[in-house]
């Protein structure tokens, strides 16, 4: 249970998980109350550079980097089009969770 983490997501996360189908909103909400209820072990991470990790959920994908406290703050959300997490979201990503 030492695993676990709050889960936090910047207003432009919310605002980029409603334009997403009602079966991704789903996917994600179960992959981050995992986080909450089991721990981060139990959905797949991925280190991307410096502060910032990608939760990956099938075709999507989560950015966010790790705050005190035992909270993940998530910068970014997107759908995966590519082989590659494109640069432009992990900049994104960067940007965003540099004011917080």
């Amino acid at each position: 249970m030492e695993n676990t983490f709050k889960v936090e997501k910047l207003d432009a996360v919310n605002r980029e998980i409603t334009e997403l189908t009602q079966e991704q909103q789903n996917l994600l909400k179960s992959e981050y109350d995992l986080i909450e209820t089991k721990g981060i072990e139990y959905v797949r991470v991925k280190h991307l550079q410096n502060k910032i990790f990608e939760i990956k959920s099938r075709e999507l994908r989560s950015l966010f980097k790790y705050q005190e406290g035992k909270i993940i703050i998530i910068g970014v959300v997107f759908v995966k089009k590519s082989q590659k997490t494109p640069k432009d979201k992990i900049k994104l990503a960067k940007q965003r969770l540099k004011e917080v």
